[in-house]
């Protein structure tokens, strides 16, 4: 299991069981060993609905090794957040009432956050490069929300109730 996975499966069996979380399946990028260039893509991660504040929620979890994480502006470019995830968050968050972001864990210095797309925008507008680290956020004024966890091991258990009661309420 790629590192990615794990940290999506250690983020749904941290989620609360009165918590509905659905992964939004990956679209198939390849058949028989070659490329489809035209497959579709997954908008992002996660649909989390929280009953107790009646708030659904568009996730797309990151997890880098350092202590940035980089993202692309015009085109596709191997970023580490793609523009198709911004498009995809910004346009669900023009609906209203969707909490759209991602949920970025920084391995090296053990922080998982979440930034909401408008922070995201707000930061990424202002930049004069494509990636972004947590002092990036603080010298910035940008508003994220670190989310508390343990480390079981080798293996992360998060807080997602504290999560959900800060960012829904």
């Amino acid at each position: 299991m790629n590192i990615g996975k794990a940290f999506e499966r250690d983020f749904s069996t941290s989620t609360p069981k009165d918590v509905l979380l659905y992964r939004i399946p990956d679209q198939a990028q390849s058949f028989g060993g070659g490329n489809l260039r035209f497959s579709a893509k997954s908008p992002f991660d996660f649909l989390m609905w929280n009953p107790k504040y009646k708030t659904l929620y568009a996730l797309e979890l990151k997890t880098v090794k350092g202590k940035s994480i980089s993202f692309e502006r015009e085109k596709e470019d191997n970023g580490v957040i793609h523009k198709h995830q911004i498009d995809s968050l910004n346009k669900w968050f023009e609906y209203g009432g969707i909490v759209c972001g991602f949920i970025i864990e920084f391995r090296e210095i053990e922080k998982t956050i979440f930034i909401s797309i408008n922070e995201f925008n707000k930061l990424s507008g202002f930049l004069n490069k494509k990636s972004f680290n947590i002092n990036d956020l603080k010298t910035n004024d940008i508003k994220y929300f670190i989310i508390n966890q343990n480390k079981k091991r080798t293996r992360f258990s998060y807080d997602i109730n504290s999560f959900l009661e800060n960012i829904g309420a």
